[in-house]
């Protein structure tokens, strides 16, 4: 077998190679070490600088939350103030329905404290009347029946008025109406004093006012002032007799002239009476 031959130059060659030692592994495993040191002490600061990036994030996500909160508690005040709106306008209805009830209940007990007085004033009307009924009332068949009136009397409105046929001086002629319940006629009206006119005869009628008192202070028998008089022209004069021996102080109404004239409270006339009339629902009380 053949030994190839090899030539002292390729020794040279091979011997010349040189072959690593450790220290080669040793130094890059001192290097990879490194790297790595290097890397671990790369990582925090890039783990830093993500911690930096999430805080403006995190800055937004505070803001949202509390922006919900502001929302939420805006949205509560708005339920409260809606609610409570809606109470006010309840409650404001409620108090103009109570106000409307109020001047109804008002009206109306005004309307009864009218209607208690008027049946008051009957009542008292009665007790006045209650000795003179039967000048009002008949009794027939076991019926009453009432008139306004007194049997011979004149009505004039809610007052009856009784025209006499004799004569009397003023203070008798008061003292015959006060029986029959009534007084000598106060005139306060003009259409009183011409329905006294239209039912007076051809004389002169004492009607319920003088000056006896006192001259010239002319008061009627419920002792009112006067207030608006039909008086003939120039008078009243307090003159009966030229000395005035019999001062002139009580009024008579002068039928033929319509008005009124002043003489001696002594002298013998015809009177007129007033009462007040019955207000009966219907002219016949059953």
């Amino acid at each position: 077998m053949c030994t190839p031959a090899v030539s002292k130059d390729s020794e040279g060659i091979y011997t010349g190679l040189t072959y690593p030692d450790r220290d080669v592994y040793s130094t890059i495993g001192q290097i990879s070490h490194k790297s790595l040191r290097a890397q671990d002490t790369v990582m925090p600061v890039s783990s830093e600088k993500a911690r930096k990036g999430s805080h403006p994030y995190r800055v937004a996500a505070v803001c949202l939350g509390f922006l919900c909160a502001l929302l939420l508690a805006a949205i509560i005040g708005l339920c409260v103030h809606y609610n409570s709106v809606s109470e006010n306008g309840s409650l404001s209805q409620n108090c103009s329905v109570m106000e409307r009830d109020l001047q109804q209940l008002t009206a109306n007990y005004s309307t009864l404290t009218k209607v208690k007085d008027q049946l008051q004033r009957d009542y008292n009307l009665m007790l006045q009347k209650s000795p003179f009924l039967d000048q009002y009332c008949t009794f027939v068949s076991q019926k009453t029946m009432c008139r306004p009136c007194p049997q011979g009397w004149k009505q004039f409105g809610s007052k009856c008025y009784y025209f006499s046929t004799e004569r009397h001086n003023w203070m008798d002629s008061r003292s015959s109406c006060l029986k029959q319940g009534a007084d000598l006629v106060i005139v306060e009206s003009e259409e009183e004093q011409e329905f006294i006119n239209k039912h007076t005869a051809e004389s002169l009628y004492w009607i319920g006012l003088s000056d006896s008192e006192t001259e010239g202070t002319w008061l009627w028998v419920d002792r009112t002032p006067l207030q608006k008089g039909f008086w003939q022209s120039g008078e009243p004069d307090n003159s009966y007799r030229p000395d005035r021996s019999d001062p002139a102080d009580c009024v008579v109404n002068v039928c033929h002239e319509k008005v009124w004239t002043d003489t001696s409270c002594h002298l013998l006339w015809m009177f007129i009476c007033e009462t007040e009339a019955l207000l009966l629902t219907h002219a016949d009380m059953h």
